[in-house]
Order: structure tokens, then C-alpha cells, then sequence
């Protein structure tokens, strides 16, 4: 198994969890040390990545460069 696979499917999860949580509960961050919604920024950094190593799996796959059983 490739493992930008599980990979993706971790920073995609979590990445909209994060986002998820950024927008419906946006005061729940650590007050004393920040204003801004962290949640919603790292959810959405995660998100992009996860998509970036999807791009990236599948267009390894389609060259022949992946992973073989």
C-alpha cells in the first residue's frame, strides 16, 4: 500500500474537522493567547495539503511510479 493513501485520508480528516469546528464554534480557541480562529486556519492549511497529496498519489499512479504488490 502507498502510503501517501492513508496520508491523505488523515490530513483530509482532520483538516475538516478543524474547519468544521472553526465555523461553528469559532470562540472555542485559547483566549488568553490568541484572537484569531486557529481552528479554521490549520483546517484549511491541512485541507490544502491533503488535497496537494491526493494530486500527488494519483499522479504517481498514473505514471506507473507508485507502489506495486
Amino acid at each position: 500500500m502507498d502510503l501517501r493513501v492513508p496520508s491523505v485520508c488523515f490530513f483530509t480528516l482532520v483538516g475538516l474537522i478543524l474547519i468544521g469546528m472553526g465555523v461553528f464554534a469559532p470562540h472555542a480557541y485559547a483566549a488568553p493567547l490568541t484572537t484569531e480562529n486557529v481552528n479554521l486556519y490549520s483546517g484549511a492549511c491541512m485541507l490544502a495539503f491533503g488535497i496537494f497529496m491526493l494530486l500527488m498519489a494519483w499522479r504517481a499512479t498514473r505514471q506507473g511510479t507508485g507502489s506495486r504488490p
